[in-house]
């Protein structure tokens, strides 16, 4: 008996059970991220329900067109989102299932030991280590050995069952989130068709625009009632900021950075239009990018206005004094919120085509006592 001691030992000694690692959980930036598209696409939703058709139509039909590209594109953004979260979470169970084939080997070599032992003993191997004695102290070292071995042997047996249930959750899991992966997959082509008919339709009103001169008229009616409406915005979203007298503001003209490079393909005032021989009136400029799409602020202010505008798009307002504003319309997304305060030369916005019937642009527009004044004025020499 003294001579079979030693396997129960190295059987005893050497049963570790190895500790699981949780499969990782998806990033909390990217349920920020996601949780912002969601927010933004609710925004969108919102927008689309409130267009008035009976007013202003073309502009609304404009407005409605735009809308909806911004919607799809938010929609296809949250797909992005979506797959790599779900790709995360594949890589993450595939990752805690090669560990679970291997723990799961581990165990099965152990209980493979612990029946050769008990092979090697015989059969009715428990009950020889109660009549193989020579002693009282050696049969309660031998029952205390025993207990340890059965408790060790199911613990064993019920590791294996664990892990064995384990590994068949998360081939389940995977299984899932494989066939979750390819409806996203899916779910992204569809919506580039979708975007793409989008543009089509887009562009097709915009021809119309252009080449109608009835409905190029009526669509600047519709914008001057348009920019009647946007200055009691303006008045509406509060003149508090009294820290920069307008005074100091006044000695800035001719100094204030341009809020990104391009040339300008609209100015401002009473402009002839050789398109139908007519004249419009522009109570700000427009800007064709032609380098870096950041739209940047031409000076410190607040964000008091983020939202889309019939006829401006995606627009941006800044109060940066008492009845003194910087407007910054036709982005393609706004990296600022109302309430915000921003820096001079900081980021506010992306610039795009929304609520432009010419392709990428910037309307750029500045407001003294809520009344236009000529950008070029207050900007610096290029």
């Amino acid at each position: 008996m003294t001579k079979r001691r030693p396997w129960l030992f190295v059987i005893l000694t050497g049963w570790v059970m190895a500790a699981g690692i949780p499969a990782a959980a998806a990033t909390s930036d990217l349920h920020k991220e996601l949780d912002s598209l969601r927010k933004q696409i609710v925004r969108v939703n919102n927008r689309l329900n409130s267009l008035d058709a009976a007013r202003q139509p073309i502009l609304a039909e404009l407005a409605r067109i735009d809308l909806r590209i911004e919607r799809e594109q938010l929609g296809i953004q949250r797909i992005h989102l979506e797959q790599r979260q779900l790709e995360d979470e594949i890589r993450a169970n595939r990752q805690r299932r090669e560990q679970l084939e291997t723990e799961l080997e581990h165990e099965r070599v152990r209980v493979r030991k612990v029946a050769r032992y008990l092979y090697k003993l015989g059969g009715q191997s428990y009950l020889k280590l109660f009549l193989r004695v020579e002693s009282l102290d050696q049969l309660f070292h031998n029952y205390h050995l025993f207990m340890i071995l059965i408790r060790h042997h199911l613990d064993q047996i019920n590791a294996v069952r664990s892990k064995t249930q384990e590994l068949d959750a998360v081939n389940r899991d995977l299984d899932s989130q494989q066939t979750q992966l390819i409806k996203r997959k899916q779910s992204h082509q569809d919506a580039i068709r979708r975007l793409d008919a989008l543009r089509a339709e887009q562009n097709k009103a915009i021809s119309q625009v252009n080449r109608d001169r009835n409905t190029y008229l009526r669509l600047l009616n519709e914008l001057r009632a348009r920019a009647g409406e946007l200055e009691d915005l303006i008045h509406r979203a509060g003149t508090g900021d009294t820290s920069t007298p307008m005074g100091h503001l006044n000695t800035l003209k001719g100094r204030l950075p341009w809020p990104m490079t391009g040339t300008i393909s609209s100015r401002f005032g009473r402009q002839r239009s050789t398109r139908f021989n007519t004249f419009i009136m522009n109570d700000g400029i427009e800007i064709k990018p032609t380098g870096n799409r950041g739209i940047k602020a031409v000076y410190p202010g607040k964000v008091i206005y983020a939202d889309y505008f019939k006829g401006y798009g995606n627009l941006i307002i800044l109060q940066h004094a008492k009845n003194f504003h910087s407007l910054y319309g036709h982005c393609a997304q706004f990296m600022k919120s109302q309430g915000e305060r921003v820096k001079a030369g900081e980021v506010i916005a992306v610039v795009g085509d929304s609520g432009s019937t010419s392709g990428p642009s910037l309307y750029f527009a500045i407001r003294t006592d809520l009344k236009p004044s000529d950008p070029l004025q207050w900007l610096s020499k290029p």
